[in-house]
């Protein structure tokens, strides 16, 4: 074959696709990397009367600090009107962990978590006047070490608990710019100007969190919907609610189950849901001890026991006495000096709501429950309840360890009367079911976040 034979004609392809960022009709999003938007403001600093103000940028207009998370860069200009007798221009960023214990030996301490400084400017370096304006910029680290460990940089906090013992915590971060001065040939007078900024480490869950629909109290609830077809995406706790054997009832089972990412951020709405199961009588001498609120006329939901409102928006009655109660708790640890003290508090509470078919209202009878479907009182039976919960909107840090602090938080479900006093009058004795949780700042998304 003659291996001179010209080459077949070839046609140019057609060109490629245009692509945009926007979705086009018929199209949607696969997956897409979450990229981090940078605030385009600036937070100003002045002092008048020196003559002095300070610009930091990469700030959200109208903040009252500037905020910064994990490795940010804290950047921004310095000046100055009059600089003519400056000898030297320092910057520094500076933590510090105040820990307090209160009570028959009460102690305290403080810790400098950082300690970084930078010469902006020095007259024997540099030479001649120190400029009017001078730029500055570094990037925070991420952790500090403590008793020879390293630990991440704890949040911006500040938490007071009075009590015997009580415990203060407070965690403050501020940048300086230092002003060396040239007096007089004997001495120098050292300026300093300070301003305080938030620190608040970014963090996010892995998966998104699943969300009831609208209606909380609908017949088909999330946990009906998803527990079937997909069990792992719930954890569940159990546990024995245990009776007082002078009111001849059996024991009712519970089971506490929350979405078993168990990792939250602290603006998700965290479902939950519990299962009752115990002999008809054993349900019934408990529920028609609870306290219930009807919170809408239209809607036959009754919720059990939750935070109480107003004075007079319960109506309670002395046979129901029993509160059937889901918080977020917050537990603070603290080490100050070889004394460790453990103290709780509230940061979120919620309603919970049957799940029908369920125990339901006799009007005719005076508030007792009774179940239509269920004849002997010896079969065993299944109350379910729901509902969800979130941070209250002052709760501005997520858990955090860092040695002599720690902060872990819990979903709570509990049993118990509302007053010791009625503990006697209880044919059960109190459950608590804690779950360990983590909170985080963000919360799971696709999009870009700021």
């Amino acid at each position: 074959m003659d291996s001179r034979l010209p080459l077949p004609c070839y046609t140019s392809s057609a060109p490629p696709p245009c692509y945009s960022v926007d979705l086009n009709e018929g199209e949607e999003v696969l997956a897409s990397t979450r990229v981090y938007q940078t605030p385009t403001g600036v937070f100003t600093a002045r002092c008048l009367s020196a003559g002095l103000t300070v610009i930091v940028k990469e700030q959200k207009e109208d903040i009252e600090l500037p905020l910064y998370h994990q490795r940010g860069l804290i950047s921004g200009t310095f000046t100055h009107k009059n600089t003519e007798n400056f000898l030297q221009v320092l910057f520094k960023v500076e933590g510090k962990l105040k820990l307090s214990v209160h009570g028959q030996n009460s102690v305290s301490t403080s810790i400098k978590i950082l300690d970084q400084s930078y010469e902006l400017w020095s007259k024997k370096r540099d030479g001649g006047k120190c400029p009017n304006d001078i730029d500055f910029a570094t990037v925070l680290p991420s952790t500090f070490k403590d008793r020879d460990k390293a630990f991440s940089l704890p949040p911006s906090h500040k938490i007071s608990l009075p009590g015997i013992p009580g415990l203060y915590t407070e965690c403050s971060y501020v940048m300086k710019l230092v002003m060396i001065v040239q007096r007089n040939s004997l001495w120098n007078k050292t300026r300093s100007f300070c301003i305080p900024f938030k620190y608040i480490p970014r963090e996010r869950p892995l998966m998104p969190l699943f969300s009831y629909p609208e209606a909380q109290s609908s017949e088909c609830g999330l946990f009906l919907e998803t527990y079937k077809c997909a069990p792992e995406a719930w954890f569940e706790k159990v546990s024995t609610l245990q009776s007082r054997p002078s009111f001849g009832l059996a024991p009712i089972e519970v089971q506490f189950f929350v979405p078993s990412e168990l990792k939250f951020g602290l603006a998700d709405t965290v479902p939950f849901h519990i299962q009752l199961t115990g002999s008809v009588s054993s349900l019934q001498g408990l529920y028609s001890r609870l306290v219930t609120e009807q919170v809408d006329e239209v809607t036959s939901a009754i919720p059990l026991n939750s935070p109480p409102g107003p004075a007079g928006d319960l109506k309670r009655n002395s046979k129901r006495f029993i509160s059937l109660s889901v918080t977020l708790n917050r537990q603070v640890r603290v080490d100050v000096k070889d004394q460790v003290v453990w103290k709780s508090f509230v940061i979120g509470e919620a309603r919970v709501y049957p799940n029908p078919p369920s125990f339901k209202p006799d009007i005719s009878n005076s508030g007792d429950f009774t179940s239509s479907s269920i004849k002997d009182a010896d079969n065993i039976g299944v109350l379910d309840g729901s509902g969800t919960i979130r941070c209250t909107p002052e709760v501005e840090h997520g858990s955090f360890d860092v040695g002599r602090i720690q902060i872990q938080d819990f979903l709570v479900f509990q049993i118990a009367p509302i007053n010791s006093s009625d503990s006697s009058r209880s044919p059960f004795f109190p459950l608590k079911i804690a779950v360990p949780i983590f909170l985080v700042h963000e919360s799971w998304s696709e999009t870009m976040i700021n």
